[in-house]
């Protein structure tokens, strides 16, 4: 039987697919496979939303705080993807192709957050967002931007230009960090403010 259950669980797991071809094959640059975009902000962020998505599958029908969390995680990560590079680097990075070049950008730095989103407003239960969720949104954005503000210089690769200190200046590093951290908690606590109200707006229409 086609349930709303079978159909939320058959979304996650054709979206987990699809995100995971995409960047798989952003790092295929026609001749060569770039293993190195496994370094990458965007890839990481595609196959974590990937890998959330089967696990959020597998913890379908258990009470699981912990599938909130994940959720919630990815669903910050992978909207942070995009508008970063949509909004950020298209318009200040000459050598950036707008999403709308191939499916493997089209994908990865839009049809990716799409995809988390539309999870979120179409088929998650509302309500269950609390206060420290945000944290679980900003852990993997700070986690990454320390790792490679700290071993970038020492392993030659600087996945983005506001996270290269030695070309923009340690101030502008921190500036950049202070305004995506901002982003992140912004978007956090947009969302957990959101999906209280959501969930408040259920609750009452069940009520009536």
């Amino acid at each position: 039987m086609f349930t709303k259950q079978n159909m939320h669980k058959a979304f996650l797991l054709i979206s987990a697919a699809v995100i995971t071809a995409g960047a798989i094959l952003i790092m295929n640059l026609g001749d060569y496979f770039d293993a190195q975009g496994f370094l990458s902000f965007t890839v990481q962020s595609n196959l974590l939303t990937a890998i959330a998505f089967v696990l959020m599958v597998i913890l379908y029908n258990r009470e699981c705080k912990l599938r909130s969390y994940i959720a919630f995680s990815v669903m910050v990560s992978i909207t942070i993807t995009g508008l970063v590079y949509n909004l950020v680097l298209v318009p200040a990075v000459e050598e950036i192709l707008p999403i709308t070049s191939d499916f493997p950008n089209f994908s990865t730095h839009f049809l990716s957050m799409v995809l988390a989103l539309g999870n979120y407003f179409v088929f998650e239960k509302k309500g269950t967002f609390t206060f420290s969720h945000i944290i679980a949104g900003v852990i993997f954005p700070i986690i990454y931007w320390i790792v490679f503000i700290s071993i970038g210089e020492i392993i030659n690769y600087f996945p983005y230009f506001f996270m290269e200190p030695q070309v923009i200046g340690w101030p502008m590093a921190f500036v950049w960090f202070g305004i995506i951290f901002i982003a992140v908690s912004v978007l956090s606590l947009a969302l957990v403010f959101f999906d209280r109200w959501r969930g408040k707006k259920q609750s009452g229409q069940l009520m009536n």
